[in-house]
């Protein structure tokens, strides 16, 4: 489920960042660390690359694999806006 989440997370941010090179430039780890990971060539979670995902995200961990909220709700009380 981690793993799941993180890749999900990864691809929302390849979005943000414009593309895997930049997202991995704000990580900076090799672009190929990312792509491997999140297209299964390398299926172990890496509690690393969580951590430098969340600080390229500008976001804690736990936020960044956290359970999705829609983007009209409140992310702590789910209550909508």
């Amino acid at each position: 489920m981690e793993a799941m989440r993180l890749r999900a997370a990864l691809r929302n941010l390849r979005g943000l960042f414009g593309s895997w090179a930049c997202l991995a430039a704000a990580m900076a780890v090799p672009k190929t660390t990312i792509t491997n990971f999140v297209y299964g060539s390398h299926p172990s979670t890496t509690h690393g690359l969580a951590a430098k995902a969340a600080r390229a995200a500008g976001v804690p961990v736990d936020r960044l694999l956290g359970r999705p909220v829609a983007a009209d709700r409140c992310p702590t009380c789910g209550r909508s806006g």
